[in-house]
C-alpha cells in the first residue's frame, strides 16, 4: 500500500458505500427480474452487503476499511463484468430474433449499463487510487484470456438459440400459398347470424411440430354440439401435401361455409431463459405463435388474446405492459379441468412462425402478416377508402347520452366506456366536422356529442367552463377541457349553425379570462375561489387554447356582437404566439428537442388566413422538423411493417397514434410552408411514409375475419399491431392526420 490505513477517507467512503448498497438492496428485493433469488438477485445482493460492510468499516475508523474497500471494488467490477456479459448477450439475441437490434433497445440498454457503470467504476478507480492500484499476475490475466473466449462462445450461441428451426417440408416451404389456394374448396356462404372466426381455443395436433413432417391448422365454422356454428381450430400433420389434402376433406365433410383461416407452421424454437426482461420478448408481437407440447395457439389467437402485452415489469406501474407472460400462456394453452401449479419460468413452451392466409367473402386467398395484407399504394383510391372507413367508425360509435364509445375488443365486440374523457370527445367531435363526408350524419353526431359537453358546462359569473362528470363538484377545472371543448364548438358551427354561441361565449371568456400577462395561461382554475391556480404550462392545452381563441377571432371579426370583441381576442392571441415563438421553448433545447406541440401547428395552419405570425409559423415547422427524425424509413434497419411508424426500433412497436398525430402536425406544416413560399420537401417525404403505414395497419374486411359484435370493426385503429383494442381517440387522429394530409397531398 503506498498510503496507511489511516490516511484513507472515512466519511465521503462511508456515504457513498451507503448510498450504493442502498441501491443494490434496494434492486435486489424489488425489481421483478429479482423474484425467486436468481443469480441477478445473488449477485445484487451481494454487491450490496460487501459495500455495507465498507461502510461500516469505514463510519467506525476501523484500519482494515482498506482490505474492506478493496474487496468492495474487486466485486464491484466483477459485477459490472457479469451485466456487461448479460447485456451483451442480451443484444445479440433480440437482435437476431427481431433482425436489427433496433434503437429503443439500444438505447435503454446502454442506459441500462451506465448506470451501473455510474455505481461501480468511480468508487473502485478511487480506492484503487488510494490503495496502489492493480497488479494482475499470470494467473488473473489468463483467468482473463479465458472468459473472454468464453464469452465470444457464449455469445454464438445466443444467436444460434434466437433463431428458430425450419419445421415445413422442404418441398413445402416454396409453394406453401399455392397449396393452401389449392385446397381450399369453394364454400357456400355462412348460416344467418353465423358468428365470425374468433376461438381463443388452441388447436390440439396429434403431436408437437416438428421438422420431419408439415403442420397445418385451419379454423373455421362447424357445428357445435348443440347444433348450432361456431368456430373451431383443427390441426393436420403429414408428409409432403399429406395436411393440405386433410384440410380439404374436413373442409368438405363438416364445414357450414364461410371464410377459412389458415396457418402452415414454418419455423419452431423452444425458449430459453436468457434474462427476466428479455423472456417476456421471446415472441414477437403479432408475428409468433406459441405450443405447449401439442396444443398451439396461432399468431393471431395471440393478438385476440391481446398476449403480447400481459407482462408487467414494474409492478408499481401496473399501466406499464409490454410482452408476454409465461403464466397467461400457459392459462390459454391449458386443458379443460387442468388443475396445478403453473410454472412461471418460459422452458417447456415453444415459439412457432407461420404463414398466415384467409379467405375473404368470396373466396378469395389473401396472404396475411400480423393480420394485415400488405397494404394498398398511396394512391386517390386507398386514402378514399380509408378515410370513409374512419368517418363510418366514428359516427356508428356515438351512444345514446352523446358521449363516443372510449374502447372496442375487435375479437369480442365488447364496448367499454371505462376511461371516458372530455378532451378525447372534444378531439372526435372535431374531426366529425372538420372532415365528414356525410353531412346529415355528421350534423346529428355533432349535435349529441356537443350536447353532451355543453351539460357538463360550470358557470361562474360571465364564464363557463366544462369538467366531467357533472355530478361531482368541479373543484379544480383543467384548462384543456375547456380549450379543446372551444375548437370543436367553434369548428362544428357550420354543420350545426349558432344554437350553442351563448356557450361559446362564456367557454372562451374563460380561456381569456386564464390567460397570464406574458400571454401563457394558468393550468387550472379554483371554482370555488373563482380564480386562476398558478402553475406550469400545461402539455397540449397551451396550444389548444391559443387554437380555440384564433377560431374565435375569426368569428368574432366576422359576426361583430356575438362574441368577444374580435381586437381583443386579436391582442390575446398575439401575445400568446409572441410567448410561444420566444420564451417557451427557447434556447438551447429547441436544436434537439420538442415536447408534443401538435396543437400549436394546428392553430397556425387556422390563422393563416387572418392572423400570420412569423416566429409562431417557425416553431411549427422546427417542430415538425424534429418530428421527422422519429418517422422511421427503409434505411432504419427495421422491419418493414414498422416503416413510417413513429418510434425508436423493431422491438417497441410504434403506436398508429404516433404516425397519426404527426401526420396532423405534417400537414399544417406543409400549408405553413407553401404559405410562405418555402420548401418542405423534407416534411412530405416524412408525412408520405406515416400515410403508408396508417393505411397499413387500418382495420379492414380481410382483416376482420374475427371480428365480432354489432359495432363495425372496418375502419378503426387498434393502438399497434400487437394490441387488438381499439380506442376512439386511436382512430381520431387516424381519421384527422389521413384527412388533412390527403387534401393537402391532393389525395383527396
Amino acid at each position: 500500500m503506498t498510503r496507511s490505513e489511516r490516511s484513507l477517507p472515512r466519511w465521503w467512503l462511508a456515504l457513498l458505500s451507503s448510498f450504493v448498497a442502498t441501491v443494490c438492496l434496494w434492486a435486489a428485493a424489488k425489481l421483478p427480474w429479482s423474484d425467486d433469488w436468481t443469480l441477478f438477485a445473488v449477485m445484487t445482493t451481494a454487491l450490496g452487503v460487501v459495500h455495507a460492510l465498507c461502510a461500516l468499516a469505514a463510519l467506525v475508523g476501523t484500519p482494515l476499511r482498506g482490505k474492506a474497500w478493496r474487496v468492495q471494488s474487486v466485486g464491484a467490477l466483477v459485477y459490472l463484468a457479469y451485466v456487461t456479459w448479460n447485456l451483451v448477450r442480451t443484444s445479440t439475441y433480440v437482435a437476431e430474433l427481431y433482425g436489427g437490434l433496433g434503437k429503443g433497445v439500444a438505447i435503454s440498454l446502454g442506459l441500462v449499463w451506465l448506470i451501473v457503470v455510474g455505481l461501480t467504476v468511480p468508487l473502485a478507480a478511487w480506492c484503487f487510487a488510494m490503495t496502489g492500484g492493480l497488479r494482475p499476475g499470470r494467473v488473473a490475466k489468463g483467468s482473463a484470456a479465458v472468459a473472454l473466449v468464453l464469452a465470444g462462445w457464449g455469445i454464438a450461441r445466443s444467436r444460434d438459440a434466437a433463431a428458430a428451426q425450419p419445421v415445413v417440408q422442404p418441398e413445402v416451404a416454396s409453394q406453401v400459398q399455392q397449396l393452401v389456394e389449392d385446397h381450399i374448396p369453394p364454400m357456400a356462404k355462412p348460416p344467418q347470424g353465423a358468428p365470425s372466426l374468433s376461438t381463443k381455443k388452441p388447436a390440439k395436433c396429434p403431436k408437437a411440430p416438428g421438422a420431419s413432417f408439415t403442420t397445418v391448422v385451419a379454423t373455421y365454422l362447424e357445428a357445435d354440439e348443440a347444433g348450432r356454428p361456431a368456430p373451431t381450430s383443427r390441426c393436420f400433420q403429414g408428409d409432403g401435401v399429406a395436411p393440405f389434402e386433410q384440410m380439404a376433406d374436413a373442409l368438405l365433410g363438416a364445414s357450414l361455409g364461410g371464410r377459412v383461416k389458415v396457418d402452415v407452421i414454418t419455423g419452431a424454437q423452444p425458449l430459453q431463459h436468457v434474462v427476466p426482461i428479455v423472456d417476456s420478448m421471446l415472441l414477437r408481437p403479432g408475428l409468433d405463435g406459441v405450443c405447449e407440447g401439442s396444443r398451439c395457439l396461432m399468431p393471431w389467437q395471440m393478438l385476440a388474446l391481446d398476449a403480447f402485452n400481459t407482462n408487467t415489469p414494474i409492478p408499481v406501474i401496473p399501466d406499464l405492459r409490454f410482452g408476454v407472460s409465461p403464466v397467461e400462456l400457459r392459462k390459454a394453452l391449458a386443458r379443460p379441468g387442468a388443475t396445478g401449479l403453473i410454472p412461471r419460468a418460459v422452458e417447456g413452451l415453444t415459439r412457432i412462425e407461420t404463414q398466415s392466409f384467409v379467405t375473404d367473402a368470396d373466396g378469395a386467398v389473401h396472404g396475411l402478416r400480423r393480420m394485415r395484407t400488405s397494404g394498398p399504394a398511396l394512391e386517390p383510391d386507398a386514402m378514399e377508402s380509408a378515410v370513409a372507413g374512419a368517418e363510418a367508425y366514428i359516427h356508428s360509435a356515438i351512444g345514446r347520452d352523446g358521449r363516443f364509445e372510449y374502447k372496442l375488443d375487435p375479437f369480442s365486440g365488447l364496448v367499454a366506456y371505462r376511461g371516458f374523457a372530455l378532451a378525447r370527445q372534444a378531439g372526435t367531435t372535431l374531426v366529425v366536422c372538420e372532415l365528414s363526408q356525410n353531412d346529415a350524419r355528421a350534423r346529428a353526431v355533432a349535435r349529441k356529442a356537443l350536447s353532451m359537453m355543453q351539460s357538463t358546462e360550470r358557470r361562474t359569473g360571465a364564464l363557463g367552463m366544462l369538467k366531467y362528470p357533472k355530478a361531482k363538484p368541479a373543484g379544480h377545472v383543467r384548462l384543456g377541457d375547456t380549450a379543446l371543448a372551444a375548437i370543436a364548438f367553434l369548428s362544428c358551427r357550420e354543420r350545426v349553425g349558432t344554437r350553442y354561441d351563448e356557450t361559446i361565449d362564456r367557454m372562451t371568456k374563460f380561456l381569456l379570462s386564464m390567460q397570464r400577462d406574458n400571454g401563457s395561461f394558468h393550468p387550472e382554475y379554483d371554482y370555488d375561489a373563482g380564480a386562476p391556480i398558478p402553475g406550469p404550462d400545461p402539455l397540449y392545452a397551451v396550444g389548444q387554447a391559443i387554437f380555440a381563441l384564433v377560431l374565435l377571432e375569426e368569428a368574432s371579426a366576422r359576426e361583430s356582437g356575438i362574441f368577444t370583441d374580435a381586437h381583443e381576442v386579436r391582442a390575446a392571441v398575439d401575445r400568446a404566439m409572441d410567448y410561444i415563438a420566444e420564451d417557451y421553448w427557447s434556447g438551447f433545447v429547441r436544436d434537439f428537442f420538442f415536447m408534443e406541440e401538435n396543437w400549436n401547428c394546428l392553430a397556425a395552419r387556422a390563422a393563416l388566413g387572418h392572423h400570420r405570425h412569423e416566429g409562431y409559423e417557425q416553431f411549427c415547422l422546427d417542430y415538425v422538423r424534429y418530428k421527422t427524425r422519429l418517422i422511421l424509413g427503409e434505411d432504419d434497419d427495421v422491419d418493414p411493417d414498422l416503416v413510417g411508424g413513429y418510434g425508436f426500433g423493431n422491438v417497441l412497436l410504434p403506436h398508429n397514434t404516433g404516425s397519426a398525430g404527426f401526420g396532423e402536425a405534417g400537414s399544417a406544416a406543409l400549408e405553413i410552408a407553401a404559405a410562405r413560399g418555402e420548401d418542405a420537401s423534407d416534411i412530405e417525404a416524412a408525412l408520405r411514409r406515416a400515410l403508408r403505414f396508417l393505411l397499413h395497419h387500418q382495420w379492414d374486411d380481410v382483416a376482420c375475419f374475427a371480428c365480432e359484435g354489432p359495432h363495425p370493426v372496418v375502419g378503426g385503429f387498434s393502438e399497434h399491431m400487437g394490441s387488438p383494442t381499439i380506442r376512439i381517440d386511436y382512430v381520431q387522429h387516424a381519421w384527422a392526420g389521413l384527412g388533412h394530409s390527403g387534401r393537402v397531398l391532393g389525395l383527396l
